[in-house]
């Protein structure tokens, strides 16, 4: 609460206090809050009232305009703290005119109406205000053709909503966003530099030059960004956790060629490619350089978008081209026409019928709120290294956030020469920014650090093993580490197992170990069931086994087994013959009379279900088999176990035969 004091009364300053002691406390029905008075500065003068308004005010400073505002305080407010009585019935108080939070005191009159507490931001989440009547603003109707923002997560959910831009409506030199409705728009406030949200009902003090706003962008970047927003919620300031979509279409002009925001975009979706398997999400993989630029990849992992270093402009392409970008050519199934960023909508290119043409397209550039990680380690023998981190997400060292001690002494970091995390002090700082591998502590391995695991720390003048148990306390971890080549990487390794063959590790470890774990089993696999690579990790961690030693000692027989037993099951799957077959009809009938660019369409698909690996050699195979794509068809369904007729039938259920497949430019 702020400082209670009659106007002009001097001595104490006034505490800061986030809202008016009216907004806090409520209202009674038919109430209508007093008028706002604006100062400037922090030294100005209290606003005079007129005659018949003495008595204790607050002054209090509003964030959201960046003044002091002085208010009386409410009688029933000023009885129920105690220092004042409730005036006599039949003697009529005056009342200011009803003012928006943070609105102009020069306001003009407007009619008087109930407030209730969701429209002060104190309602229950999830119960809006139902609007009486449109409110005063721009009388133009919203064009939802324009580029838009879209929020979801805040408390208040009237604000969550599809905001669409209006650039005949300026607020200080900028276009502002409106809702579909009219009740809600965000607005540049230019003299704090920063974005907010403000209901309609605010438009007028707005354009006199006020700051008012349900919610305001506090780190004063771009309005797609989901973090560094605070929204008014239950009396005070609150981060709320949101999701951010902006979309603009090929009609539009470029949206992003800022250099600070073009850093910030992580994921970004296509929607309009004829080509339909290209209109899908793609996330940035910081460590998958491809050209000298990071590369974004869709969910499969096939498709990737790319920078042509050669041509300067980024394309799309399939994962059968990727030596071929590796060595520095330029395939892609569609591509920039121009060096703008990937997320401008205009000026992609595609091929359609065999030729090159503009492509009709719409692109979402997506951002959501995640708070920074914090963890919690445990077991290692210098004690200053056992305490809590934090993630700083804006100070990378060697290409990945760091994570801080509270004491500021210690941080967790990326060796990207030694592919492994560290934990090393501040004396040796500059040297792990320029490149250098120091530390006190590292991971054998480079799996994120928050993965049970043996670490190696100093010991004297050696090293030594030690088991770390990391908790993590807030945040959720995000693993940039390339799908790709941890798929090629584990196949390789011959690490690649299935989960009857990790839940007979796990068995092993326990026969081992602790027999009398034996009769719980079943019970462990269920509760990690799809998770048996984790639990054979937590097994051997918890019981201080090596898990390349147990692997080891199993035979491989027993191995093989297993491997094949999950192959089988998931071919069955996916060639429906796991029971109720709904092409069993063909099981007679061959593969009709199709075109060669249909049958290596299909080829790609046997080897994206069965055997991704492959589409890095399907030109060169396609070359080999040109004229004989049938033949190298059934050959394909051959070796994987599947039904050609049937497999050609469900792919062409799924849609994924429509079109026609043309050839990479």
């Amino acid at each position: 609460a702020s400082w209670l004091r009659a106007p002009g009364e001097r001595g104490r300053p006034a505490l800061v206090a986030m809202f008016r002691a009216s907004d806090i406390f409520g209202r009674k029905p038919g109430n209508a809050p007093d008028r706002l008075a604006a100062v400037h500065g922090s030294d100005a003068e209290p606003v005079k009232r007129p005659l018949g308004q003495a008595g204790p005010v607050n002054r209090v400073w509003d964030p959201a305009t960046g003044r002091f505002v002085e208010e009386s305080i409410p009688a029933d407010i000023q009885e129920l703290m105690g220092i004042a009585k409730r005036p006599r019935p039949g003697v009529k108080q005056e009342q200011g005119a009803e003012m928006p939070w943070g609105a102009d005191a020069q306001r003009p009159r407007a009619p008087q109406k109930v407030l209730g507490p969701a429209s002060l931001g104190l309602g229950v989440r999830g119960q809006a205000p139902a609007a009486k009547h449109r409110a005063p603003g721009p009388t133009s109707e919203v064009d939802k053709n324009a580029p838009s923002v879209e929020y979801k997560g805040f408390s208040k959910v009237d604000l969550d909503d599809r905001y669409y831009e209006r650039p005949s409506v300026v607020a200080n030199g900028r276009p502002t966003y409106w809702t579909a409705d009219g009740q809600f728009f965000i607005y540049w406030q230019g003299e704090v530099q920063r974005w907010a949200i403000c209901d309609a009902a605010s438009y007028a003090a707005v354009k006199a030059g006020q700051l008012p706003g349900w919610a305001y962008k506090e780190d004063h970047k771009h309005l797609c960004l989901a973090s560094g927003w605070m929204e008014a919620w239950n009396g005070e300031w609150s981060t709320p956790d949101l999701q951010v979509v902006f979309r603009s279409a090929s009609s539009h002009p470029p949206r992003w060629e800022d250099p600070v925001v073009q850093k910030a975009i992580t994921t970004v979706e296509f929607h309009g490619f004829s080509m339909k398997e290209l209109n899908t999400r793609y996330h940035l993989r910081p460590n998958e350089v491809l050209q000298g630029r990071p590369s974004l990849w869709d969910t499969s992992g096939v498709y990737f978008i790319y920078w042509q270093q050669s041509m300067r402009r980024w394309a799309i392409c399939d994962l059968k081209c990727l030596e071929a970008v590796r060595s520095g050519q330029s395939p892609g199934w569609a591509y920039r026409a121009d060096s703008g960023h990937f997320a401008n909508a205009c000026g992609w290119v595609e091929t359609r019928n065999g030729e090159w043409v503009d492509a009709i397209v719409e692109t979402a550039v997506i951002s959501a709120s995640v708070r920074g990680l914090k963890v919690e380690l445990r077991g290692f023998t210098k004690q200053d290294l056992n305490t809590q981190y934090v993630e700083r997400a804006d100070d990378e060292i060697q290409g990945k956030p760091s994570l801080w001690d509270t004491s500021g002494a210690y941080f967790i970091y990326w060796q990207e020469s030694m592919k492994r995390w560290a934990i090393c002090d501040t004396v040796s700082l500059d040297l792990a920014r320029s490149g250098l591998a120091p530390g006190w502590a590292y991971r054998k391995d480079s799996q994120h650090f928050t993965r049970a695991n043996t670490w190696m720390e100093v010991w004297g003048k050696e090293w030594r093993p030690c088991k770390v148990q990391c908790r993590i306390l807030e945040g959720v971890v995000r693993d940039s580490t390339p799908l790709v080549k941890a798929e090629y990487a584990e196949e390789a390794a011959g690490t690649h197992l299935s989960a009857q063959q990790y839940q007979a590790l796990v068995r092993k470890v326990y026969e081992m170990k602790n027999p009398t774990k034996l009769a719980d089993l079943d019970l462990i696999y269920e509760k990690y069931n799809g998770r048996e690579p984790e639990l054979f990790q937590q097994v051997c961690d918890k019981y201080g086994v090596d898990a390349d030693e147990v692997a080891a000692q199993m035979p491989h027989t027993a191995l093989e087994v297993g491997a094949e037993t999950d192959e089988r099951t998931a071919r069955r799957a996916a060639t429906g013959e796991d029971g109720g077959d709904r092409f069993a009809h063909l099981e007679g009938a061959e593969v009709p009379e199709l075109k060669a660019s249909e049958f290596a369409l299909l080829v790609q698909a046997v080897y994206e279900r069965f055997n991704p690996k492959k589409l890095q050699d399907l030109g060169r195979i396609l070359a080999k088999f040109r004229g004989k794509e049938r033949e190298l068809y059934l050959e394909v369904c051959k070796k994987y176990g599947v039904h050609p007729a049937k497999f050609h039938a469900r792919h062409q259920e799924e849609g994924e035969a429509q079109g026609q497949m043309a050839e990479p430019a």
